[in-house]
Order: structure tokens, then C-alpha cells, then sequence
């Protein structure tokens, strides 16, 4: 299959970072680094709420003056997806006396923040609603964490990203995501000490796929949360996502490398 229509994906939501106790960031902070993305010659869907849509509206003019690359979808926070299916679910969970007693690492967001997951698990939605959206009739998603790029500006501002001929040198019958391991198994047994570890393999900052393998993606995300929930544990979308890799690996290609090291392999 070749790829001729890529369109990047993002999001930005106050999920009350710069108050939390632990973990916390600014959300200038998250601006200057997203900008960095904002600022690559490429076809970007932007997600986020009404309180940054002038702020991002504007960095993005700075590289794409009439926004002819560029959609910005004001998508209230309360209206995801996995808002509405598992943000009480996850707020029950993470209060819950006996989760709390298994937790080895009470203070990572994964843990304790379930607008962070939510955000974080709601990745394959906002991938969805651009490919049902059609923008810019895309043939493949790629998604890129806000805070993913966060070197010089200079390294980024008008690279040409992705190189098409890059993209299509993947197997795109498939969907890649970048990760620390070439191979490796999260088995049914050992699911609840892994997710509630520090131990990860798939890297949730950036991952690509055909658009007609979403509802594929989305079905596996969506059966590995149920599945954690149900059983009284969570982790982070990565462990989400080393999960579903494990239960369905002749769909996924992986790309052993380092973190952030997505852009320069795409480059």
C-alpha cells in the first residue's frame, strides 16, 4: 500500500498540570515545546479546548500563514471519548484502598491522575475522528505527543515531515510504533505487576497507521483497558499499548530505537 496523504495528529488539554503535587508542568511549557512541532511543513489536526485555540492558532500561522496545512478542532475536554467511558471507572479505581496498596509508585500521573489517562488513551479517538473527518484525505495517521520535540527550534522549523519515501519504505499493511525492544511479551499472569511497574516498551509519544486499520487499533485499545480496569490495575497508554501489541503482534511493525528518536528516523 502506498502512502501519498500522511497527516500529523496532536492535542492540547489543561488537565490541571501546573497544580498537581508531583509531575506537575506548565502549560507554557507545553506550548514552547509544541511549538516545535507546529512549526514542521507538514498536514496537522490539532485537537484541543477553547482556552488555546488563539494561542495555537496564532504559533501555527507564524509557519502556515493561511492555514491551508492546518485544522484546529475546539473539542471540549468532557466530550472525549474516554472521558465519558472511563473517567469515573478511573477515578474509582485510583481512589480505591486496595489499588493504593499495590501501587509501588503512588506519584507518577498514570497512577494518580485520571485526566492524564484519559488524554493519554483518548490518542486513538482523536486519530479516528480525523480519518472519519477525511481531512485532507488522508491514507495514514501519525500521532506526536505536544511535548514530543523539545531540541532547538532550528531543528525542526520547514523539515518536510515525513519523508513520504520514508513512510513508504514501512510495511503499511501494518501499524508501526517506535519502541525500546524489538520483541518482547506481556503474558496474562504477569499483566497487573507490569502495568503497575516503571518497565515499558512501546514509546506513546508518536506511532503511525493506514487509516483503514483504526477501528483495529481502537477495538485492541479499548478490550486492554476493560481488561486492566476489570482486574483492578492501570498503567500508562504505553502499557496499553504493550499489551494490545502482545495479544495481536502480526498487525503491529516495531522499530527499535531510543525516546524521541521518531522524528529523525521519519526525517
Amino acid at each position: 500500500m502506498k502512502i501519498t496523504n500522511p497527516v500529523v495528529v496532536m492535542a492540547l488539554y489543561d488537565i490541571g498540570r501546573d497544580n498537581w503535587p508531583h509531575f506537575n508542568l506548565s502549560y507554557q511549557t507545553y506550548l514552547f515545546w509544541m511549538k516545535n512541532t507546529l512549526s514542521l511543513d507538514c498536514k496537522l489536526v490539532i485537537y484541543t479546548e477553547s482556552k488555546f485555540i488563539v494561542e495555537l492558532t496564532n504559533y501555527r500561522k507564524e509557519f502556515d500563514p493561511n492555514l491551508e496545512k492546518t485544522v484546529i478542532i475546539d473539542l471540549p475536554l468532557n466530550e472525549l471519548p474516554m472521558y465519558n467511558r472511563y473517567y469515573e471507572p478511573l477515578k474509582t479505581l485510583m481512589e480505591s484502598d486496595n489499588f493504593k496498596s499495590k501501587v509501588s509508585f503512588p506519584n507518577v500521573p498514570e497512577m494518580s491522575q485520571p485526566l492524564y489517562n484519559i488524554i493519554m488513551f483518548n490518542k486513538v479517538f482523536f486519530l479516528k475522528d480525523t480519518i472519519e473527518k477525511k481531512y485532507f484525505n488522508n491514507d495514514m495517521v501519525i500521532w506526536a505527543d505536544a511535548g514530543g520535540l523539545r531540541e532547538s527550534i532550528s531543528q525542526y522549523k520547514d523539515v518536510n515531515w515525513p519523508n513520504i519515501d520514508k513512510v513508504n519504505d514501512l510495511d503499511n499493511s501494518k501499524i508501526t510504533f517506535f519502541s525500546h525492544n524489538s520483541e518482547f511479551d506481556v503474558p496474562k499472569p504477569h499483566r497487573e505487576s507490569y502495568s503497575l511497574s516503571q518497565i515499558r516498551n512501546i514509546q506513546g509519544t508518536s506511532f503511525l497507521l493506514p487509516s483503514n486499520l483504526i477501528n483495529e487499533l481502537l477495538i485492541m485499545v479499548t478490550e486492554s483497558i476493560d481488561e486492566s480496569i476489570n482486574n483492578g490495575y492501570i498503567g500508562s497508554d504505553e502499557k496499553i499499548f504493550d499489551i494490545a501489541y502482545s495479544d495481536n503482534k502480526n498487525i503491529f511493525n516495531l522499530i527499535k530505537c531510543s525516546w524521541r528518536e521518531y522524528f529523525d528516523i521519519l526525517k
